[in-house]
């Protein structure tokens, strides 16, 4: 597909969104701490679903199937995957082992390894009717997070969760898209939003707090016991919440190009190294002086990550981890002509 600017641009907001709940994270989780982040969470990855699922139409057209973009999310995972076991382990103050289970996720990786699993079912769901596909993946979503042998095991969990995003976004066409920006009913999905925004920050340490774990896409099993019962209930509200939340994004975003759109064109390496850079600032003693105590504080960690996605944006990053991302197709080349 040729560049959107309209996409690049909730590209570029969804892609500064999770710098910065990921740079909140590690902070202590006072109410207004844990409202933005919830917040965040409640519709970021969602959206990032929804996009990945509409641009992925190129995957597979006419019988033939973009094997080489599968290749290069599994060479990214594993490098990511690596990457994150050496920092992750350094910020946590433990010595930094070779024993990595790739088989296994729960961190930031975990949505390049969703993405392959996305990637890999389109084949198979595209000889379905979209009711159908859009069924059996809201079914999977809701009921599969009551099979507790799910969890991360290969990110299934929230790959199960968020596949109905994926595939809204797959089937979904320009000319809808245009045709809802143009309705003049993107106002009240943005109302909507706000409202749903304010219940979740009133809701934060309180009447949500038992329920966080299926925000954020997580199987039932890590719920509260009392909880367990309630998780398909909840995931259905979230999947609600969530699809309002966004359509209010798509009102709110700017069609034009805009002087931070390029940040939607370089989503990917932005998403991998900021979780190193998060890492390597726990590591060197950042957040035992930027604390959550003051409001003050907090803002300013929101600066910082806002700065941080414009820096590893830059060109000359870009170029070298384009090269690294295309070691895969030189890898091939090479062994074709052998």
């Amino acid at each position: 597909m040729e560049r959107d600017d309209y996409f690049d641009n909730v590209k570029g907001a969804l892609i500064t969104l999770v710098v910065i709940g990921h740079f909140l994270l590690p902070m202590e989780r006072t109410r207004f701490v844990g409202s933005l982040i919830n917040i965040i969470y409640l519709f970021h990855m969602p959206m990032f679903a929804m996009v990945s699922g509409y641009f992925a139409k190129n995957i597979y057209r006419q019988g033939k199937y973009r094997t080489d973009k599968v290749i290069r999310l599994v060479w990214l995972y594993i490098l990511f995957k690596i990457a994150v076991n050496v920092t992750q382990n350094l910020a946590a103050g433990m010595p930094v082992t070779g024993h990595i289970d790739f088989f296994r996720e729960d961190g930031a990786p975990w949505y390049l390894l969703a993405m392959i699993w996305w990637y890999l079912s389109i084949p198979c769901m595209a000889e379905l009717k979209p009711g159908a596909v859009m069924g059996i993946c809201l079914c999977l979503g809701i009921l599969g997070g009551y099979q507790e042998s799910l969890g991360d095991i290969l990110a299934m969990s929230r790959t199960m969760t968020f596949a109905p995003f994926f595939y809204s976004g797959y089937y979904l066409k320009r000319g809808q898209i245009q045709k809802f920006l143009d309705s003049g009913y993107g106002w009240i999905f943005l109302t909507g939003a706000f409202c749903i925004a304010a219940v979740t920050a009133v809701g934060t340490k309180w009447f949500l707090e038992p329920y966080i774990g299926i925000i954020y896409g997580m199987n039932y099993s890590r719920l509260a016991l009392e909880a367990y019962a309630w998780g398909g209930i909840v995931r259905i509200i979230c999947y609600l919440w969530g699809t309002v939340m966004i359509l209010g994004m798509m009102a709110a975003v700017p069609r034009k190009r805009q002087w931070w759109t390029f940040l939607g064109e370089r989503t990917l390496q932005i998403y991998i190294l900021h979780r190193l850079l998060r890492d390597m600032m726990e590591y060197w003693g950042f957040y035992r002086i930027f604390t959550s105590a003051y409001r003050r504080t907090v803002v300013m960690v929101i600066v910082l990550a806002v700065l941080a996605a414009f820096v590893l944006a830059a060109p000359q990053i870009t170029k070298g981890f384009r090269k690294i991302q295309k070691i895969p197709d030189i890898l091939y080349k090479k062994w074709r002509s052998v």
